[in-house]
């Protein structure tokens, strides 16, 4: 594996598109563009390139269970 193979091995590991991050979430891009403008899910910016952490987003689908018990008990 060369050097730009890992890199690209690393990236994909740890880091999630705005479009994969909404998919594994499940909600609508609303939603996820509030969570990030309201600092709930921290976004990674190089130039024209936007990334979100893999671990904060599964950690927030975790969450989210949680608070879909609590604020929509129907």
């Amino acid at each position: 594996m060369n050097r730009q193979e890992e890199l690209l091995a690393f990236l994909n590991r740890e880091f999630l598109s705005r479009q994969e991050a909404i998919d594994y979430l499940e909600v609508f891009k609303q939603c996820f563009h509030s969570l990030v403008t309201r600092g709930k899910i921290t976004k990674i910016k190089k130039e024209s390139a936007v990334l979100f952490y893999r671990h904060e987003i599964e950690s927030r689908k975790q969450d989210a269970s949680g608070f879909r018990k609590k604020y929509r008990p129907f």
